[in-house]
Order: structure tokens, then C-alpha cells, then sequence
């Protein structure tokens, strides 16, 4: 499969930190998803609200890949130590830092400092065995984007308006009740939403 991550088959080990970095698609991410399922077996319900680009991918937008899995903490419920042993078995590196990220997919926990989003009740996306998953409303991913700005968010913001439909003044209530660093940098980059409608 082109862009698959070449596991160890008997430790599930993602690539060695010093190889070129490997991004998944939607269909590696779910299989991904569904090892990290199985790998949690039976119990309570596992809880996990997506942010980012795995928003986007498991969306259905064309093309998209990335390596990391991105878990907003704030909206999901889970049990740390549980969910570490059933990422790696899945072939995931759990929450490394941020200063030593490496090459193959990895699951990051995401806390609402530096990142922000607004407050938000969120969405269900999916069931695979224990495993729930969610994401924020989609005018709250895209103010979480309009932060940062990069050409990829630029592009994940334009898939979010061709297929959601989101509402611009939604968009622009978030920002008012974000902190104030991020509600300029934000509000500053609100022309891109009339810039880049599909």
C-alpha cells in the first residue's frame, strides 16, 4: 500500500526516529484506529475527540495525510496508562514531546494551552469496538486553524467550507470568546474565509 507505515510485525514498532517522516491517509489512520480498538479489548467506553488534520482525513478529505493523531484532552475520557499500551501495540508512539517528534504515526495529546478551540459540545464520528470517536463543530476546527494559518491549515479550512458549510458569524463568536492573543491572530486572518470559498 503506497505511503504505509512499515511496522515491525512482531511489535507493532512504528519506523526508527531517524528515517524520513511516513504520513497516513484515510484508510491507514482507520486501520490504525482499529488496531488501537482491539488492542483496548473489552471494558468501559474509551473516548477520544480528534483535532487537526485527523479531523480532516477522517472527514473524507482527498488526499490529506499526517503522522500524528491529535486528541483534544479537554472533550475526551480515557485512561492514560491504558491507552498508551494499546497505542503502541497498535503501532503508535503515545504523546512524545514536542521537541523529539519522530519520523513514524504518532498519538498526541493536546492540551487547551497553547492550542485553543473555544468551547464546543462535540460531534460523534464513529464507533469501533470500546473506541469513540469524536471532533469538535466544524466552525470551531477552523478557528483553531485560523490561529496558526499555515498553507496546510489554509487547505484544511477550504475543505471544511466546501463540505460542512459552516456559519461565518459562528466562526466569528468563537473568536470573540477566545483569549485575546489568539482572538487577534485569528480575527486577522478571517479574510482567508472569503479568499479561499470553493
Amino acid at each position: 500500500m503506497a505511503g504505509a507505515v512499515a511496522f515491525d510485525a512482531d511489535h507493532g514498532i512504528p519506523p526508527a526516529v531517524n528515517q524520513p517522516a511516513t504520513t497516513l491517509g484515510r484508510d491507514e489512520w482507520f486501520a490504525v484506529l482499529e488496531r488501537l480498538a482491539d488492542a483496548l479489548g473489552d471494558g468501559t467506553e474509551v473516548k477520544l475527540c480528534l483535532i487537526g488534520s485527523a479531523a480532516c482525513i477522517l472527514g473524507g478529505m482527498d488526499g490529506r495525510t499526517s503522522r500524528d493523531l491529535d486528541v483534544w484532552k479537554p472533550a475526551s475520557d480515557y485512561d492514560r496508562r491504558e491507552l498508551a499500551r494499546a497505542a503502541e501495540a497498535a503501532g503508535l508512539l503515545f504523546d512524545p514531546i514536542a521537541e523529539n517528534l519522530p519520523a513514524g504515526p504518532y498519538l498526541q495529546l493536546i492540551d487547551p494551552i497553547p492550542a485553543e478551540l473555544g468551547s464546543f459540545e462535540p460531534v460523534f464520528l464513529e464507533r469501533i469496538g470500546r473506541l469513540r470517536l469524536y471532533r469538535p463543530p466544524i466552525e470551531n476546527l477552523i478557528v483553531s486553524k485560523l490561529i496558526r494559518c499555515e498553507p496546510r491549515d489554509l487547505s484544511d479550512i477550504r475543505f471544511l467550507i466546501s463540505r460542512y458549510h459552516p456559519s461565518a458569524e459562528l466562526i466569528r463568536q468563537i473568536i470573540a470568546g477566545i483569549s485575546p492573543r489568539n482572538r487577534e491572530q485569528a480575527a486577522e486572518n478571517l479574510i482567508y474565509l472569503t479568499a479561499i470559498q470553493p
